[in-house]
């Protein structure tokens, strides 16, 4: 396998489509259809199942792409570390939680992108459990993501201590709620904050609840302030929202919880995750002070 043809099949694989790959990659359509076929044949396999609308992976094909990913992650590490220069430059691809992309990262991404230029820098937002398989995948080099965080192949880099609170609306007259039913707003499964959530109010013994899943914090805090139900977000994020909330403070049990830089242990560090990194301890420690 060449890996040219590697590059070819996880374009198809992400975009789902021929035509999208080729667009995205600059070839022509036919050669990426030959480039899958002939890796298909020499594999003796069937990599994709040809929809009407679109392709999507076979098995074959979803254990070949964990293997590609890896591979041509190596070599973009591998070209990054042999490159003579400590200047950041490239692609840095990181990753955040809502709140955190919402509230914390704006500052420490303007001081960066300022001070190093040259970094193409992309953010990518969602829960912590998603966030810790990108880092795991090598889809993103780093991520700000909830602790603790005990996995064998992550390295914790950096620090930033948050103060949870519980969220009503304005006219709410009872938080934290005395008696259920109760209506929760939250994102997905795998967000830490939903499941410190429940723990607490299994803690209050507050067991008949309602989840509603929102996919953004602006969602979130829309809903909670119209008198939805209730959430649980960092401090922060209602210091700078313009939403009318009312707030209640939490043990710190659950109340205080670690927001965590991660990376694999194993990945090379390019200049410009190292320069990122100690841009946001800079920020923590100005915070801390």
């Amino acid at each position: 396998m060449e890996i040219r043809d590697l590059t070819i099949f996880a374009a198809v694989a992400r975009t789902g489509s021929v035509t999208k790959a080729a667009d995205e990659l600059g070839y022509v359509q036919s050669n990426v259809t030959a480039r899958i076929q002939q890796l298909e044949s020499k594999l003796g396999t069937t990599l994709f199942h040809r929809l009407p609308r679109g392709m999507t992976l076979t098995p074959s094909g979803e254990t070949l792409l964990r293997y590609a990913e890896q591979i041509l992650h190596l070599c973009a590490e591998a070209q990054q570390a042999v490159q003579d220069t400590d200047t950041p430059s490239g692609a840095l691809r990181i990753g955040a939680m809502e709140s955190t992309a919402a509230t914390r990262l704006p500052a420490i991404l303007a001081k960066y992108h300022a001070a190093y230029p040259e970094v193409e820098l992309s953010l990518h937002t969602g829960p912590t459990s998603h966030l810790m398989e990108a880092v795991l995948n090598y889809e993103l080099e780093a991520a700000m993501v909830a602790g603790p965080v005990d996995h064998p192949l992550l390295e914790p880099l950096a620090v930033i201590e948050e103060e949870l609170v519980l969220i009503s609306g304005a006219n709410s007259r009872h938080l934290p709620p005395a008696h259920g039913p109760l209506t929760v707003l939250a994102f997905r499964e795998g967000c830490s904050y939903r499941k410190r959530l429940e723990r607490y109010l299994d803690h209050l013994g507050i067991q008949s609840r309602k989840v509603i899943e929102l996919g953004t914090l602006d969602g979130i805090l829309g809903c909670v302030a119209a008198g939805l139900g209730v959430a649980m977000v960092p401090k922060t994020v209602v210091e700078h929202s313009r939403c009318a909330l009312r707030t209640c403070e939490l043990p710190d049990a659950f109340g205080q919880a670690p927001t965590l830089l991660i990376r694999r242990k194993d990945a090379f560090q390019s200049p410009a995750l190292s320069k990122f990194v100690e841009v946001v301890r800079q920020g923590h420690e100005t915070m801390t002070r």
